[in-house]
């Protein structure tokens, strides 16, 4: 499975918020065990719901910081599928786009950079 797609269905399954679901996916993605995954997911948990710094959204926060050489390149891939927006505060209130959409763009823009 892929990055988005490990990290999808952990947001699905309401395993945990979205930054979790990132960081859980870029775990599980790149050969970390169940067990290792979920404590990569759990140092995240503070960071869903726009509690990530500058109010980013915590699925791009996660990616940014699974990857901190390619934020920018993350950062733009994310954007191009959340109408040019990076903060939670501007993206859940104004229905941009879902969380599990957020959670799967930030996925997919770690699984670009792993190709």
């Amino acid at each position: 499975m892929s990055i988005a797609e490990f990290s999808k269905k952990f947001h699905a399954d309401k395993r945990g918020n979205c930054a979790m679901a990132v960081a859980y996916g870029y775990a599980r993605a790149t050969g970390k065990s169940e067990e290792e995954a979920v404590k990569a997911a759990e140092m995240f948990r503070a960071f869903g719901g726009g509690k990530a710094p500058d109010g980013l959204c915590g699925a791009l926060y996660a990616a940014k910081m699974m990857q901190p050489d390619h934020a920018e390149a993350i950062e733009e891939v994310f954007k191009r599928g959340a109408q040019n927006c990076t903060k939670c505060q501007e993206i859940r209130p104004n229905k941009i786009i879902p969380c599990n959409r957020c959670v799967e763009l930030a996925g997919e823009a770690l699984d670009f950079l792993e190709k």
